[in-house]
């Protein structure tokens, strides 16, 4: 808890105010025990009217030509041009989700709340909540999502539409952001109206922060108690120096070029900057707990021993306590060895029990140090899929905190990268998971292993112990010392494997592809669906014209053949025949227009297909009753 642990806890940020959530609930409680009005940050659900009308506003022509507009669609452009597409040219559903989660991570560490790559299969299986926020907020871009969607007949998305879903995401922050602000006013016994000086301005702005830093859980009904309050968070949390030396170096940015007088609006403005920056602070302390890991690492490159995880925690000043069961649903946890488990330490670093739930609609994780090579090689490929060849040439050229390049890439792992083209026809895309999974392997302390779609889940402790009816989601110090003890490998005194300990350095590798999207360059089973969706229309199409061909060639040969005003064969007229002639004409062009209309995607193949079924059905009607007729003749 921030408000007894020890000061020389060096765990992130968010991890350290995540476990003390509970602590600090019962701190608000009590301090406002007998309180009926107290101002509260918890923000407001968002609702639909809220969350539509944020897209509309955004889909408007005047915003499409702002100045932000072009900004964000800058953002977006070499993510969207090396996604896959769907027939239509656009991108699906799952890859506009991917390319959004991706867009807030890299820009402000923001985990958007229902865009995480698990978050549909956790609502399928059911998982209960406990978070308020969570349960509320969770369905706003998945609704946002579905919106706009509809309004493009579920083609699926361009640039365009994932710049408004963004800026659409943007506004409902701000909004949240400002009822915040306006909220630490409204503590403060200020008005918004009102002018302060700095140092009342730098008081508001503290108040705020709080609130940030502690998930909106704090209220206050006066001046008094909120000073209290603030107060006590400063000294029980062991880290606040640095939190507020980084804010206070923000704020002397934000006031250079202002005067001693501050106006709501640049308050507003502040706020906002710290919202959208603060995951640069907490990347340090990120930074710091993945160097801790990496130290405590055995001979397989990006993991830790289970009991290795324990016995830090035990003695030292560590807590690495989650249960493996816990670790295990966080997609933490490899038990691909069969002797032993190992936390997977990229994937525990962004795991929840390290984020800090500083919004109702996001929180703030350890980034994906990942996605930034990922960008580097769209940007460089600027294609959904690649030769082995060209992704090797630039992967063997580009580091990351732990790889220094040039270096070769060993034969294994060429191997591999082989074997993800061989499953996908000769080529490899860029976002199906064996290619997240080579990534890993080619570098396993920023690239987290991706485990199938469904079997774990981005759960807050809260969650977790809901979900499975446990009391706890840390092992007891009884537990620890049993899995340390079980352990047949031998640690030094820093609680790493020793030498001659029967560890192997190969890494699992699971042949299980995942494509992110489904589009025509997806994989072979989205080609061959594809193939399929054009084949039984096309074929459709052609029995059709081949029919009309031949009933305008019949027809004519019949009209030149007659003999005065009656046919010799069927008793049809000179007339009749011309009258024919011109309805197979027309059939003709109908196909034709209807054709062009599938070509152009503005017919859909089944509307298409079952048009022409139908066409095939009444010329077979037409050809029965004739052949009948004359028969009769």
């Amino acid at each position: 808890s921030i408000l007894v642990q020890s000061s020389r806890d060096p765990r992130p940020l968010a991890a350290n105010f995540f476990m003390s959530m509970t602590t600090m609930r019962l701190l608000v409680v009590a301090a406002c025990a007998g309180l009926v009005s107290a101002s509260s940050f918890y923000a407001q659900e968002v609702t639909k009217d809220e969350a539509s009308a944020s897209l509309l506003h955004e889909l408007a022509p005047e915003e499409r030509q702002s100045q932000r507009w072009q900004e964000l669609k800058s953002a977006f452009l070499t993510t969207y041009t090396a996604l896959p597409k769907n027939v239509h040219g656009f991108i699906d559903h799952q890859a506009a989700r991917y390319a959004l989660h991706r867009f807030f991570v890299q820009r402000n560490g923001w985990y958007i709340k229902g865009l995480e790559p698990t978050v549909e299969h956790q609502k399928q299986e059911g998982v209960a909540d406990n978070t308020e926020q969570l349960k509320k907020n969770e369905w706003v871009t998945s609704f946002l999502q579905d919106m706009l969607e509809e309004k493009l007949d579920h083609k699926g998305l361009d640039l365009d539409g994932l710049v408004a879903l963004a800026a659409s995401v943007e506004d409902l922050v701000a909004h949240e952001t400002e009822h915040r602000l306006k909220t630490a006013y409204e503590m403060q016994g200020r008005s918004v109206d009102e002018t302060l000086s700095r140092e009342d301005a730098k008081d508001v702005v503290r108040t705020w922060y709080v609130g940030f830093l502690l998930a909106g859980n704090f209220s206050a009904n006066s001046p008094e108690e909120a000073h209290a309050k603030k107060a006590l968070f400063e000294r029980r949390y062991s880290d606040w120096s640095h939190a507020e030396e980084w804010l206070e170096a923000l704020e002397a940015e934000h006031y250079a070029d202002s005067t001693s007088a501050v106006e709501y609006a640049s308050m507003l403005s502040l706020v906002s900057k710290i919202g959208e920056t603060y995951f640069h602070f907490n990347d340090k302390e990120c930074s710091a707990l993945k160097h801790t890991l990496q130290q405590m690492e055995g001979k397989k490159a990006g993991r830790v021993r289970l009991s290795t995880f324990y016995s830090k925690s035990l003695y030292s000043h560590w807590r690495f306590t989650e249960k493996a069961d816990y670790l295990r649903r966080l997609g933490a946890l490899d038990e691909s060895d069969g002797k032993t488990q190992h936390v997977l330490v990229t994937n525990y670093v962004m795991a929840r029990p390290n984020c800090l739930e500083t919004s109702g609609l996001y929180a703030l994780c350890c980034r994906n140090e990942c996605e930034d090579l990922m960008g580097h090689l769209e940007g460089q490929l600027q294609k959904a899929e690649a030769e082995p060849s060209e992704i090797t040439a630039l992967v063997s050229q580009l580091p990351s905190d732990t790889v220094t390049v040039p270096r070769t890439l060993d034969a294994t792992l060429l191997d591999r990268l082989e074997q993800v083209a061989a499953v996908n026809n000769g080529k490899v895309p860029l976002h199906g998971r064996l290619f997240a999974q080579w990534m890993h392997h080619a570098y396993p302390r920023e690239c987290p292993y991706p485990h199938e779609f469904g079997t774990t889940s981005p759960m807050t402790p809260d969650e977790w112990m809901q979900a499975t009816g446990q009391s706890d989601s840390s092992a007891s110090t009884e537990e620890m010392k049993q899995q340390v003890d079980n352990d047949v490998c031998k640690l030094d005194e820093e609680g790493r494997p020793m030498s001659g300990c029967d560890e192997a350095a190969d890494l699992p590798w699971s042949e299980t592809e995942q494509l992110l999207a489904k589009g025509p360059s997806s994989s072979v089973e989205a080609s061959s669906r594809g193939r399929g969706g054009v084949i039984l229309p096309a074929a459709l199409a052609m029995t059709v014209a081949l029919a009309l061909v031949f009933d305008y060639w019949r027809t004519s040969r019949w009209s030149q053949c007659s003999k005065g005003d009656v046919f010799y064969v069927n008793a049809m007229s000179s007339r009749d025949l011309t009258s024919r002639l011109r309805r197979c004409q027309k059939s003709l062009g109908a196909w034709l227009l209807a054709v062009t209309a599938w070509l152009m995607d503005l017919v859909d193949g089944p509307v298409f297909a079952a048009s022409m079924a139908a066409g095939l059905v009444v010329l077979g009607i037409r050809g029965f009753m004739e052949r009948r007729s004359t028969k009769v003749l």
